[in-house]
C-alpha cells in the first residue's frame, strides 16, 4: 500500500506516525498533560486518539483499536521504509566518495522513469 501511495500521502503518513509515537516513546506529554501516563496501554490509547494514531491507521487501512500493542511497531516499521530511500543515497554517497554524482544521478532518475531501477512506470 504505501509504494503506490503519492508522495504528499506518504509524508502525512509519515508525519502522523512521527506524532503517534512521539507519546508512544515518551518524548512528548499527553495533550493537556503535565506528566506522562504511566501505563503503557492508556498510553496507546491516549496517542491514538490524541496524537493522530488513528489517522495514521486509516490512512495505511489499518483495522485496529486504539489499545492495540502492534499498532507502534508497525508505525516504526512503516517510518523506517520511508526513509530506506534516503538510508541508502546516503550510503551510496559515502561509499562512492562522490555524493555530488549520486546526487546528480538521483536527481536524472527521478525525471526520466525509464532509468529508475523500478523501469519505466
Amino acid at each position: 500500500m504505501l509504494t503506490k501511495t503519492t508522495p504528499g500521502r506518504r509524508r502525512y503518513i509519515q508525519a502522523a506516525a512521527e506524532e503517534y509515537l512521539s507519546q508512544i516513546d515518551r518524548r512528548r506529554l499527553p495533550v493537556g498533560y503535565d506528566v506522562p501516563i504511566t501505563g503503557d496501554r492508556d498510553n496507546r490509547i491516549d496517542a491514538y486518539r490524541m496524537r493522530r494514531g488513528d489517522v495514521f491507521a486509516r490512512m495505511l487501512g489499518i483495522s485496529c483499536t486504539a489499545s492495540d500493542p502492534q499498532l507502534p511497531d508497525t508505525a516504526r516499521a512503516v517510518l523506517a521504509q520511508i526513509d530506506a530511500p534516503v538510508c541508502q543515497l546516503v550510503q551510496a554517497a559515502v561509499e562512492s566518495g562522490s555524493p555530488e554524482l549520486v546526487a546528480l544521478l538521483w536527481v536524472a532518475t527521478a525525471n526520466c522513469p525509464a532509468l529508475s531501477p523500478e523501469g519505466p512506470r
